[in-house]
């Protein structure tokens, strides 16, 4: 029987929609089971691996240790990508990406734009420049800051840890991490315990946040005065091989020496060291993993991010840095099986708190537009014209007072003295700004307000990354692989060499393989919490990967 011409379009537009919409939605995950879904892990460890770019997994696959090594001995890198749900392409869709957003947004699911972390840096009139977890009530315990004190006080809403405290279990949560930011991020406010290195007193500390009494616990005393032994003895991290062959350096091998505790020395597999002998200590000393309520550990490597602050992403010291963290992880997954008995109730996140660039000094030998931009030239270039536009104040004061990640500041008290309209201002730096080499675009508070935007992709991270109060009253937008100079490479937009992480999941209630799902880093949270049987962080915007969920066998 033919159908009716009309009927036969109808048909076929039907047929088009539904077979769009299989391409295009993901499938629907299979439920889970009420006793499977009752079941919860004794530690959840999660790992960031700060500045990890995603595609460091799969460039050097080839020299990673094998999955198993051997009676039972697990791997690194490997291990985790076969035993766990592998998403090569994670996500953080904002517009900055950097260690302080990238290690707040991890555990508490949240977007800048809700819980207040949206650079590392900014301005407030009554106080100057913010650090992040800047808090002058809660000075260090022990040894020294650039700030009078720290804490989680700028950071808002709640992280995994915290639901799990909220929720009443005896819960025991734990962070560890070379940078103070990275520490306290991730531990969200009613963390046990946030350690981070003091590298000029080699010791690690924490603050009164944390220990409210002071005097730092005798197993982390222990800890810092093994590190002080070893100042000022020699170190050396020394490699051979051709390696992959895929790093901008094609020589054979590496050899690095300098002294222990040097400022340098802490960008190499050392500092990597410092922190999982801290994680374990951790482990042993506070009996992670063997209470009647699951607990939680995060660490951060922060000294992948330094090295690759000084060497960029394709740099050959990047490769082995990678290859080093294989071997330490492998060694951590050996040691929590050994202490645990099993690796069967321990819950693991492995992913990065932001990606980062290659050298663009590199790249413009390779034909690639990019370049470096010196802000604190565009803050002088911005006051000369407004002093121009606007007059001189007389407090002889600058109208734009800091500046930072392409964040552009104005001291609202000029714009007092002087009666000015904030937006006339606003626009008159941003003009001036956007004739900058190497500047895409850009916006400003005001813009901001009335969601007059750059598009699409730059709207969508802005409205999840700005914050009033704490992003720039001039924000600029630089074309891609343009940054600002200082270090080789800084890692400061929305583009997705910056953005893009690697996410693993791996627990017995994971189905292992490889996702091409889209996922951002802010799902981790509610997964977590999901698999937790806890109420997932307070502004958490994530979805739970249901996709990975599985009966376990």
């Amino acid at each position: 029987m033919l159908l009716h011409h009309g009927k036969m379009k109808k048909f076929t537009a039907l047929t088009a929609l539904v077979a769009y919409l299989a391409i295009t939605l993901p499938a629907l995950a299979a439920p889970i089971s009420e006793k499977t879904f009752s079941i919860r892990p004794k530690l959840v460890v999660v790992i960031a691996i700060d500045q990890m770019r995603a595609d460091y997994l799969t460039r050097f696959r080839s020299r990673f240790l094998a999955p198993e090594l051997g009676e039972g001995k697990p791997g690194g890198f490997r291990f985790l990508m076969s035993r766990g749900a592998y998403f090569p392409f994670g996500e953080y869709d904002v517009l900055h990406n950097m260690t302080g957003p990238g290690h707040a947004m991890i555990l508490s699911g949240s977007y800048p734009y809700q819980m207040g972390i949206a650079l590392n840096d900014w301005y407030e009139s009554d106080k100057g420049q913010v650090y992040c977890v800047r808090d002058d009530s809660s000075p260090l315990v022990v040894g020294q800051s650039s700030w009078r004190g720290l804490s989680p006080k700028n950071f808002l809403g709640t992280t995994v840890g915290d639901e799990l405290k909220n929720a009443g279990y005896s819960s025991k949560v734990v962070t560890v991490a070379l940078k103070d930011r990275a520490a306290i991020l991730l531990g969200g406010h009613r963390a046990d315990l946030a350690l981070w290195f003091d590298p000029k007193n080699m010791q690690w500390t924490t603050s009164r946040h944390y220990i409210p009494e002071g005097g730092m616990p005798s197993w982390v005393e222990a800890l810092s005065q093994s590190e002080k032994s070893k100042k000022g003895q020699k170190y050396e991290w020394n490699v051979s091989g051709p390696g992959t062959g895929l790093s901008s350096s094609k020589t054979s091998g590496l050899k690095i020496s300098t002294e222990y505790g040097s400022y340098e020395s802490f960008a190499y597999p050392m500092g990597v060291d410092i922190v999982l002998n801290a994680a374990k200590a951790a482990v042993t000393q506070l009996k992670l993993g063997r209470g009647q309520s699951p607990d939680l550990l995060a660490m951060s490597f922060s000294s992948h991010d330094y090295l690759a602050h000084a060497h960029g992403a394709n740099a050959r010291e990047m490769e082995e840095m990678t290859i080093a963290e294989d071997k330490q992880l492998s060694g951590f997954l050996q040691f929590l099986k050994k202490e645990l008995g099993s690796l069967d109730d321990v819950l693991l996140a492995l992913t990065a708190d932001h990606g980062g660039p290659y050298d663009p000094e590199w790249l413009k030998t390779q034909k690639i537009p990019a370049g470096n931009i010196d802000q604190q030239l565009a803050v002088k270039q911005g006051n000369d014209r407004l002093n121009t536009v606007f007059g001189k104040p007389a407090s002889g004061k600058p109208y734009v007072a800091f500046a930072a990640d392409f964040n552009f500041f104005l001291d609202p008290e000029v714009l007092a003295e002087k009666k000015l309209d904030p937006a006339a201002v606003e626009t008159a730096l941003k003009k001036e700004l956007l004739g900058i080499h190497g500047i895409l675009t850009g916006f400003t508070k005001t813009e901001y307000r009335l969601r007059q935007l750059p598009p699409v992709l730059f709207e969508r991270q802005t409205l999840k990354g700005y914050m009033p109060g704490r992003s720039g009253d001039v924000v600029l937008i630089p074309k891609p692989h343009f940054q600002t100079a200082g270090s080789t490479v800084s890692h400061q937009t929305g583009y997705a060499y910056d953005r893009t992480v690697p996410i693993i999941l791996m627990g017995k209630r994971i189905k292992p393989g490889v996702y091409s799902e889209r996922a951002e880093v802010i799902d981790i949270a509610p997964t977590l919490s999901f698999l937790l049987g806890i109420t997932r962080p307070a502004m958490s915007e994530g979805r739970v990967l249901s996709e990975i969920l599985t009966d376990p066998k």
